[in-house]
């Protein structure tokens, strides 16, 4: 059954391919006419992935020293991964970052849907427009990489958040800066490491200018998610047992 799937799955890819024009040098897949990035079709071919794919995909992510990732995508850079990713890095943030305040608010037990769209705002706005900006920097240093390539990339890149947010459910500000560490050396390691073909053919100067911007772009991500979504708790502490201890009574004075 599973091999009659596979083959049914390839068939499928070759006829979208037929239908599509094939990637230029740079990596994209493109339609022809001014326009065409207006229509659905000009997408469709991004989202062209199985689940095996998605779930490789995902994996070579946690194994930043096996720069295969570019030559898994090569052929075909996609848009579902980095989309679901983010989708459900919304959906946990909002879980955890509200049983965290159960936990710590035991009065208080409602549920704060306020996380969805500031999740949504942020995560977007970092997995689309950080990659863009990359692209076009990396672009004009010489790298060949295309837009969707580094967007496929760096949205994969995200997925070292998925274990870091269930794990930020403990409420150990020690414990949270180490795997806060963890994934910003995770993550920086898999683009460095699988930039780094592209990254050899330009002048030393390029090539650590990139790097900076890579650092610098993770560092803040990952700064700003702990900051944002998952330091909240201690400060909620620090004020219920300032309330608590201004309750107190006083003893009389002698």
């Amino acid at each position: 059954m599973e091999i009659g799937v596979q083959k049914q799955t390839d068939e499928e890819k070759q006829v979208q391919k037929g239908q599509f024009n094939k990637l230029n040098d740079s990596g994209d897949k493109r339609q022809t006419g001014y326009c065409g990035f207006l229509t659905v079709e000009y997408y469709t071919p991004y989202f062209n992935v199985t689940e095996n794919d998605v779930i490789q995909r995902v994996k070579a992510t946690f194994l930043p020293f096996r720069p295969d990732f570019l030559n898994i995508t090569k052929d075909n850079p996609d848009l579902w991964g980095p989309i679901w990713i983010n989708a459900t890095l919304i959906f946990m943030i909002t879980a955890i970052a509200n049983l965290r305040q159960v936990d710590s608010e035991k009065e208080n037990q409602s549920f704060d849907v306020g996380y969805v769209p500031q999740a949504t705002a942020l995560l977007y706005i970092i997995a689309f427009g950080t990659p863009a900006i990359l692209a076009v920097v990396m672009k004009v240093l010489g790298v060949d990489l295309s837009f969707f390539q580094t967007i496929c990339l760096y949205g994969y890149s995200m997925s070292t958040l998925l274990p870091i947010t269930i794990l930020c459910y403990f409420q150990n500000e020690l414990f949270l800066w180490l795997i806060i560490t963890y994934g910003v050396g995770n993550s920086i390691l898999f683009l460095i490491f699988n930039l780094k073909e592209e990254l050899d053919k330009l002048q030393i100067q390029k090539k650590y200018i990139i790097i900076a911007i890579v650092v610098t772009m993770q560092l803040s991500l990952y700064l700003f998610y702990k900051l944002v979504f998952f330091s909240y708790v201690s400060e909620g502490n620090v004020e219920t047992t300032t309330t608590s201890a201004s309750s107190e009574p006083k003893e009389p004075a002698n």
